[in-house]
């Protein structure tokens, strides 16, 4: 008798595995289709939720490697804030935060916060004053600044409202061109550079045409070969270069007085390889 309860317990437990199985697929395949819906509206907070529970490894393979390649596309375009807060005497943190009615931090600790696309507002609560503020985020916007002016600012600083309002970010003001004028040089650098590698290439296919084809030495038609590579590569970055320009003058965003909008580092990149050359470009905002 003992023997006959051991195997119910055995095979109940075995019967069990493959329903919960198909539960874990069930929720898996449920949460991929919600993440691609929500994505789609501009939700994006609850479509990372989504995302992580099917991106788990409990669920299939299929649906876990779609879920981790949409995670890793979200993680480029979602917006970030950091909040902050300042008083008559600086810097505070025991501030409450809600957006949308719903708290998001009992207190402020500088750490960026995902929030969804479209209008926003916010509510501070410090030391029994309330202030309210709309934002509206967009996609892309990384680690915006979101601050809030208790009480009047000491003398000789900047940004907040001295009647103590709140403020998203400081006075609104066009973003700095510095940016989109270093990588436009960046462009002309590019096109000046094909312009040489090209006309020097060309020179030397020509050189070589008249005077040694078809017994040329290798390492001089690898030379001319390579700087006709550069000049392709020189343009290409230079074209891209310029478009990135014209669309970071055109689209520039409205960005806050008291964040320094400019450009950290920039670097063009550029090396040989074997049977031709590499370059890239790259900076640091």
């Amino acid at each position: 008798m003992a023997f006959s309860g051991a195997a119910f317990a055995a095979a109940t437990l075995f019967a069990g595995a493959p329903a919960h199985a198909a539960d874990d697929r069930e929720v898996c395949a449920s949460a991929a289709d919600q993440a691609q819906q929500l994505r789609d509206e501009g939700k994006y907070r609850r479509a990372r939720e989504q995302m992580l529970i099917c991106a788990r490894d409990v669920c299939p393979a299929p649906i876990k490697r779609d879920c981790l390649e949409w995670l890793s596309s979200l993680e480029q375009v979602a917006p970030t804030i950091v909040i902050s807060a300042k008083d008559g005497t600086g810097d505070v943190t025991d501030v409450k935060v809600s957006m949308d009615g719903t708290s998001i931090t009992e207190r402020l600790d500088g750490k960026p916060f995902p929030v969804d696309l479209g209008e926003h507002t916010f509510k501070f609560e410090y030391q029994g004053k309330t202030k309210e503020e709309k934002v509206l985020i967009g996609a892309g916007q990384k680690v915006r600044t979101i601050g809030v002016q208790f009480g009047n600012p000491n003398a000789g600083t900047t940004g907040g409202d001295s009647s103590g309002g709140a403020t998203a970010g400081g006075e609104q003001k066009s973003g700095s061109l510095v940016p989109a004028l270093v990588v436009g040089g960046i462009g002309v650098l590019a096109l000046g550079s094909w312009a040489y590698f090209g006309l020097s290439g060309t020179s030397d296919v020509d050189h070589l045409e008249s005077t040694c084809k078809p017994n040329c030495k290798q390492s001089d038609v690898d030379s001319a070969r390579s700087k006709l590579i550069i000049a392709d590569v020189s343009l290409g970055v230079g074209v891209v270069a310029l478009g990135v320009a014209t669309y970071m003058i055109l689209t520039r965003p409205k960005v806050d007085s008291e964040i320094k909008t400019g450009m950290n580092s920039v670097r063009f990149d550029f090396g040989p390889t074997r049977g031709g050359a590499v370059a890239g470009l790259g900076g640091n905002f």
